[in-house]
């Protein structure tokens, strides 16, 4: 019986060597997109502390100076917000963009595999015939013997 060797065994490792590295870059981009979700969120959380304090100093009395120096800590918070609102977005957007580029490298990657087991199946089959083949000589040549 000859040994099976897939033609496209090559091409096979480099789906599958591609498959990973997709993987890896989603997890990256899905990485980076909690990262940003979370420091968007410390800013709301720091903005609506500042609104917090900001009230509670208004009914307590508070210095125009202090008051022009609060504002301008909430304008940085509420830029902030708006930078980070962009870059989430744009993250989520490259996570997306993995996801597709990931389905597509599995996809390669069954095609490779399915095609495969196909060539395994026909050698298999090949390899079927050529014993029974070779039964049918064996036993052709023993009945002509007698």
């Amino acid at each position: 019986m000859s040994i099976y060797k897939f033609k496209f065994q090559k091409v096979l490792e480099y789906r599958k060597s591609m498959e990973n590295q997709k993987k890896y870059i989603l997890s990256m981009h899905t990485k980076k997109y909690l990262n940003e979700k979370e420091d968007l969120d410390k800013l709301s959380h720091n903005l609506q502390s500042s609104n917090d304090v900001l009230i509670e100093k208004v009914n307590n009395g508070i210095t125009i100076d202090k008051l022009r120096n609060m504002s301008e800590e909430q304008e940085f918070y509420r830029e902030g917000i708006k930078k980070k609102t962009y870059t989430l977005m744009k993250a989520k957007e490259d996570v997306k963009q993995g996801r597709y580029e990931l389905m597509k490298a599995m996809q390669n990657k069954k095609i490779m595999e399915r095609l495969k087991e196909i060539h395994y199946d026909e050698f298999q089959y090949d390899e079927k015939r050529k014993d029974e083949k070779h039964l049918e000589e064996i036993v052709s040549f023993k009945v002509s013997e007698k």
